[in-house]
């Protein structure tokens, strides 16, 4: 079921028109519990085409937007991969700083022992 906004913007037609033709019998409507028309879109594509140039646009509309959060998407990931990349270069400076501060420290802790303890 499409709303009398839907119709016009599926077929072209004003919201007159549409009035008119559910007056006149050409399509029938019912009424939500809004009072607002509600029309069955295969009865209304027996009487009226769909506007092919709105399908056109809204197709080029859609794409355009589509291309736009392509974009946008693309941009996040590549920040995020940036910094990914930082992060792992922070962790490996990490990784070989404290591999070369435990190396440096092993001489202190033997000797430490052998203070404390009398051997190594």
């Amino acid at each position: 079921m499409l709303t009398l906004s839907e119709v016009t913007e599926k077929t072209g037609l004003s919201k007159t028109a549409i009035h008119k033709a559910i007056a006149a019998g050409k399509i029938t409507a019912t009424r939500n519990h809004n009072g607002h028309y509600l029309i069955d879109a295969t009865e209304l594509f027996k009487v009226y085409q769909p506007d092919e140039s709105i399908s056109k646009q809204q197709d080029m509309v859609d794409y355009k937007l589509m291309a736009q959060r392509l974009a946008s998407t693309q941009q996040m990931l590549r920040q995020v991969e940036h910094e990914k990349d930082n992060l792992q270069k922070r962790l490996n400076q990490s990784l070989i700083k404290n591999q070369h501060l435990q190396e440096n420290n092993q001489p202190v802790k033997s000797l430490l022992r052998e203070k404390l303890f009398g051997h190594k």
